[in-house]
Formats: structure tokens, sequence, C-alpha cells
């Protein structure tokens, strides 16, 4: 497919940050990242949300820019930049023509290396952070994936929103944004990923300049603290929905056995042909949303079953969920399921391809899982190689509801969730 038309190298800067470029001769733009192996999970408590506001006050100005003049210079060249953070790293990133990779390397380098954090900018970004806190806790639909978590690794590094708290987000100062920064962003903690419209000698020769002054200071990675599994966690809310996640917790990010849990997530509630849909939604009408995913960190994961509908619904739908894994752990899955998911994630994957932007995160998600960056057919090969055993075995060790936890948002009571999960 792909395979044949990729030219990946990998280069390590002299300062030790790893890059990792993707040569794709046919198109104009390039998508450039610099990712940080560190996000929430790494923060103690008192510092929770404090990547999530670090990520922000990336942009707020640097020792030679402004905020505005950040922004102007990118959006000078019609190019972009934008960041995220997640539990187990930030991420920020640039998309520009071909012709304009020095820019977006320069500002990139200059935000992460040379920002300021100047009290007056952190006091407006604070209120900014605050305005997301309102806003994500207004929706529901976002915040239980949090909820569940916090079910899952209640008191654990995974289980705390990475936005943090109003509290702890007020406590933040700019010499915990510095220390933050010398921690997420030092040389050995960084990865640098690209893809497009490149010379792989000048980007090499680009980057190495441009992030020279990266942080060199080594320490060990304190180990995260694993919190406890909960049975349930509600929040009992006005709501006209029932917004729910049912899981567990599930395998590292690297181990094999995710190759058969796709394919059973796939089936179970990946999508419109999945049982989870076609029992809920398509044959009953119970819910507009009803799916489910899986999710992996370093040293564990999660997979469930989510969706929303209505208070006096939500009895049954959870109850048809129930049915529904318990079928599967019994009959297991079918020739033409299995043939189905396999050819849904080869298509996505293959698909994904025609992005810079996708492979450039494609480099980075597969080196911070593998330590290495599969080609397409060497995945297909391993989705090829699942076998029914390898399924089953997932399906035994993932879908058993007696280990699941349930986390809900909306018009529910502790009563009504002990009498739907019995109590346990």
């Amino acid at each position: 497919m792909f395979d044949e038309m990729e030219k990946i190298r990998s280069f390590r800067l002299p300062n030790g940050a790893l890059l990792l470029s993707d040569e794709i001769p046919e198109v104009e733009s390039v998508a450039i990242g610099i990712w940080s192996d560190s996000g929430s999970a790494n923060e103690t408590p008192e510092e929770h949300g404090l990547s999530h506001l670090l990520e922000h006050m990336l942009f707020k100005g640097t020792e030679c820019r402004s905020a505005y003049a950040l922004a102007e210079e990118i959006e000078d060249v019609g190019g972009s930049i934008n960041a995220f953070t997640e539990r187990e790293t930030i991420h920020l990133y640039a998309r520009v023509l071909a012709e304009h990779l020095p820019v977006a390397i320069e500002l990139l380098a200059d935000m992460v290396c040379h920002s300021t954090f100047a009290p007056e900018e952190l006091e407006r970004e604070r209120q900014v952070v605050f305005e997301e806190i309102y806003k994500y806790q207004a929706v529901p639909e976002e915040r239980i994936q949090d909820v569940f978590m916090a079910s899952l690794w209640q008191d654990g590094a995974l289980g705390h929103s990475v936005l943090g708290t109003l509290d702890s987000v007020r406590r933040s100062t700019s010499n915990a944004l510095h220390a933050c920064r010398q921690r997420c962003f030092r040389a050995d903690r960084v990865l640098l990923t690209i893809a497009g419209k490149i010379e792989q000698s000048q980007v090499v020769d680009l980057v190495s300049a441009a992030f020279s002054a990266l942080p060199l200071t080594h320490e060990a990675r304190p180990p995260l603290s694993a919190g406890r599994q909960v049975p349930y966690t509600i929040s009992t809310e006005d709501e006209e929905q029932v917004q729910f996640c049912w899981g567990g917790r599930s395998y590292p990010a690297a181990d094999e056995r995710n190759f058969a849990l796709a394919i059973v997530d796939a089936t179970l509630g990946g999508n419109t042909t999945s049982r989870l849909f076609q029992e809920i939604r398509e044959k009953r009408g119970l819910a507009y949303d009803v799916s489910s995913f899986t999710m992996g960190f370093r040293d564990t994961g999660l997979f469930c079953a989510d969706g929303a509908t209505s208070k006096e619904t939500f009895p049954q739908v959870i109850e048809l969920v129930q049915r529904e894994v318990k079928k599967m752990r019994r009959e297991g899955i079918s020739s033409k399921e299995l043939a189905r998911a396999r050819e849904q994630i080869k298509t996505g994957m293959a698909l994904s391809l025609e992005s810079t932007l996708e492979r450039m995160r494609r480099l980075a998600m597969h080196q911070l899982t593998w330590d290495t960056v599969y080609p397409l057919r060497a995945l297909i090969d391993r989705f090829n190689k699942v076998s029914e055993e390898d399924i089953q075995q997932v399906i035994d060790e993932m879908l058993n509801t007696e280990q699941w936890s349930l986390a809900a948002i909306g018009p529910v009571e502790e009563r009504e969730i002990e009498k739907m999960l019995g109590k346990r």
C-alpha cells in the first residue's frame, strides 16, 4: 500500500532529543510536532492542571516575541500552531507550506525553549483556563470520561482531570511553570516528528540549531501511583440524559494483545454494524450515542462501553450492554465479524497515511508506544495474524462486567446504580 512510498528517518540531536521524519514528496505541506513524554499523570497532587496551564502559557510570549507576534508570524505565512495536553504527553504542532518550514521550526523552538511566563500574562491566561474548566463542567458528554477514569484509578496518577481544578490552577505560579517546563521539555524527554515535503538534511540542520537550547537536566521518572478501582462513580445532576461509561482496566499500550482487543472493540461497539449500536440504537431506539472504545497508557489501559440515554431507559441500556457482553463471552465473534473488523481497521490505518498531520502523529505514537515506527504492512500483518484463540483470550480477560466500573452523570441515584449492578 503506502509502505513503498515511506521515507522515514531518525536522528539523535546533539543534545539527545530524538527527531523522526517522514518525507512525502507528492504533497506541498509539512506538519511538525514536538512531544514531551510527560503529562498530567506525572504531576504531584499540588500540581494538578500545571502541565495544561504550561501548554497555554507557551503561547503567551518569549524573550523576543510577544503573544501577538507568535500568532502573527505563523499566520503571515498562512500556517497554524496548536497544542494539547494528555495524561502522558504534552504536544505542540504546526502546519505550513513546505517553503515556510523554517518559520514553524523557529517559532516552536522559541515557545518551548524561551517562554517567559510573565506574571501579567499568567493572570490573564489563568482566567482563560478557569473559563475552559467552567465550559468543560457544563458539558457532561465530555466530562464523563474523566469521571470514568476516576473510577478506575481513584487517587492515582491517571485518575485526575488534565485541566486540574480551580483551586490547583489558582495556586500555580511562574516559578512552578518554569520548573514544569524544565522537567517536561528537557532533551531526553523530547521527541520531534515531521512529515511532508521536506529535505532530510535540511530538516536535521534546522531542528538541531533551533532546539539546541532544550534543558539537559536528567532525573529519574518517579513511578506513577496506581490508585484504586471502585465499582461506580456517579454525579447526580439535573440533565436531560444519563451519560455513562462502563468498563475496566486493560492492557498497556505496547501489549501485543491490543491487536485482538481492537477487533473485539470494533465488533462490540466500534462502528454502525457493531452489536451495541445495532441492538440498542437501531433495533430499539434507546440511545442516539452508544459505542465502545479502548485506550492504552505506558503501564495500563482501559476498555469500556459508553453512551447517553434517558433516565427511564438507562437501566434497560445497561442490561442490554451486559447481555451483549455475556453473549460475546459465551459465543465469541463470528468469522464474518472478524473479517469485517480487520478490514475496517486496516482501511483506517491506510487512509490516515494520506494526511501529513496524521503521519506526523503516527511517528510519535509508534515511537512512544513501541520505541520504533512500524510500516503499514507490518501492522496489517499483525492484524491478519490475530487468531480466534487470541480473540477469545482477550474476551475472557476484558469482558467481565463483575470487574468493571460504572461512571454516570445525570438524573441517577446511588441506589439505582447499586440495583442495576447488584450491590458489590
